[in-house]
């Protein structure tokens, strides 16, 4: 509700009511993301509690079972992915938009800011990420198992790029690289790396699983790999030039980069519920003991009532979307072209305004206006 009235509010709202209003937003998400990863974090690493001979939890401690090991690894990692697909989501309908030939100063801001936002978390990612994994290392070696497929206890364990692991523990495919999990656990080849086999096989996910939690973890490596240097790519050009990348090339990655952020995204969450099998609450109650008594039937029905809300949902979206571009697009053919001044000088949901007299973009590179003098 509040983003509704932040974003319909332009202009209907005093400008100190309407900064007021947008002050909450961040502070609510936060507060969300709080309780999504307080509550994953303790099924990933449970406290807080003892359980009774009749298996009742007693004893509880609410800032123990918020605050587990995994909470703070956790909760960062999240944001900061949150912060860095927004940036790349946002930069990358302004990365189209400058293939298309639009190369106005709204353009280059719109494409500046949330990239370079993106671009500087996602180094600070990588290091959360390295962080996150060691600390699975430590407190969850079964996951840890499972995501670098690992059937053994031992040392100078090999790392692999993909791969599926079969049940006799033999892996098929992918690229092996020597010793390198151990080292990636430990800093050391002689890094003793836990083994699926370590517990039952009924207390471990099976080898269908770990493939899948493997899998998810290394496309979301890989991903977070090219968005890397995607953006050492950006700086590295704003540092020796103080422009943007020219590179056609640049800018369909950049296009690319907002989807493959979102997959990233949901590969970690493949990654951390599927590695954690059998176990909803890891090793105090399973998947099969938190199963509703509801059919099969019913549960169907309700999945197939929330795919069709959603898939209208985003129709009616992507349907403003377009009817907003055609008006838009309508609006630069009567005016004889798109106008310097952002759209946000009006109204931030409607045609842009005509360009006066002898303010029109030069036709230059990046469309820079003298007054601008080139500048971002």
């Amino acid at each position: 509700m509040l983003i509704a009235i932040y974003l319909y509010g332009w202009r209907r709202l005093k400008p100190r009511t309407h900064f007021l209003l947008g002050l909450p937003l961040p502070v609510t998400a936060l507060l969300g993301a709080f309780g999504i990863l307080a509550a994953n974090s303790w099924m990933n690493t449970p406290q807080g509690f003892t359980l009774d001979s009749q298996g009742n939890p007693v004893d509880v401690d609410v800032w123990k079972a918020i605050f587990t090991p995994m909470f703070g690894p956790q909760y960062w990692h999240f944001v900061v992915a949150m912060l860095l697909t927004a940036g790349y989501v946002v930069a990358g309908v302004y990365a189209v938009g400058w293939l298309r030939g639009r190369r106005d100063r709204y353009h280059r801001l719109g494409f500046t800011v949330p990239f370079t936002i993106a671009a500087v978390a996602t180094p600070v990612q990588f290091m959360l990420g390295d962080s996150i994994a060691r600390q699975v290392f430590q407190k969850q070696p079964v996951k840890f198992a499972a995501m670098e497929i690992v059937w053994e206890t031992d040392s100078h364990v090999p790392e692999y790029l993909f791969g599926r692991l079969h049940p006799d523990g033999s892996v098929s495919g992918g690229i092996k690289v020597p010793q390198l999990d151990s080292i990636l656990a430990g800093f050391s080849p002689d890094t003793v790396v836990t083994g699926l086999t370590s517990v039952p096989a009924s207390d471990r996910p099976n080898p269908t699983q770990a493939t899948i939690a493997h899998w998810a973890f290394d496309i979301m490596v890989c991903i977070g790999s090219v968005l890397l240097l995607l953006a050492l790519w950006y700086g590295l050009v704003w540092w020796r030039k103080r422009r943007l990348p020219r590179s056609k090339w640049f800018y369909r990655s950049a296009a690319c980069a907002g989807v493959a952020s979102v997959v990233a995204v949901e590969c970690g969450w493949i990654t951390t519920e599927v590695g954690r099998q059998p176990w909803i609450v890891y090793q105090n109650m399973r998947v099969a003991e938190a199963v509703t008594s509801t059919r099969s039937t019913t549960l169907w029905i309700m999945f197939g009532l929330v795919v069709v809300v959603y898939v209208c949902v985003f129709g009616a979206f992507l349907m403003v979307l377009l009817k907003m571009r055609d008006r838009w697009r309508l609006a630069d053919e009567q005016t004889g072209g798109p106008a310097v001044e952002a759209p946000e000088a009006v109204t931030p949901y409607g045609p842009r305004p005509p360009v006066p007299a002898g303010d029109a973009p030069s036709s230059g590179d990046g469309g820079t206006t003298p007054s601008e003098g080139g500048g971002t």
